[in-house]
């Protein structure tokens, strides 16, 4: 078994800017910030898989056309309401993002892949606390919501393999898709 998702990489600079938002009042909670390396915006959940069968979506994801884009970070929030689980870095909306994903789930439902892409919330995970003050996590929101990332350019997505690590997970790019020419605003 193999546990795979499709994401779009997050470039150095930017990932680096990321991590700078990380080590908000460290010694008053457990935080559980994400490695700078595991920052990307998830396109679908896959899950566990049998080998074969992850050959068979390579194949099919490999035939997804699609032109590349520019993507922008705008903001930080959390997810979990009361209870935050989630910190994260926001995306900009984005049509050519948004289509990219549906495809995405689109080509995995055909194969069977459960998929529950209803409430399709694009970010970059920046931590997942464990039992977060709330009022903590409202000051790390307040103290980062002006971050923007200014737009970068996406030129591929990539299948990733998730394994469960000591302190986490790690996550392994196995196949990278190239996107077409960037379309003009």
């Amino acid at each position: 078994m193999i546990s795979l998702f499709t994401a779009l990489e997050i470039p150095e600079l930017i990932r680096s800017e990321l991590a700078g938002l990380q080590g908000f009042e460290d010694a008053e909670w457990d935080a559980g910030w994400v490695p700078e390396e595991n920052f990307h915006v998830t396109l679908a959940y896959i899950g566990d898989v049998e080998e074969p069968f992850a050959e068979d979506i390579d194949v099919e994801l490999a035939r997804i056309k699609r032109p590349g884009f520019e993507l922008e970070l705008k903001g930080v929030g959390a997810f979990g309401g009361k209870r935050p689980q989630i910190l994260y870095a926001a995306v900009a909306k984005n049509p050519a993002l948004d289509a990219l994903a549906e495809k995405h789930m689109s080509v995995l439902r055909r194969l069977g892949v459960e998929i529950d892409g209803r409430n399709y919330t694009p970010h970059v995970t920046l931590a997942r606390p464990r039992h977060a003050p709330l009022d903590l996590v409202q000051r790390w929101i307040a103290a980062n919501n002006l971050y923007a990332s200014g737009p970068f350019p996406i030129d591929r997505a990539v299948l990733f393999s998730s394994h469960k690590t000591g302190d986490g997970r790690h996550y392994e790019p196995e196949r990278f898709y190239d996107l077409g020419p960037h379309l003009l605003p």
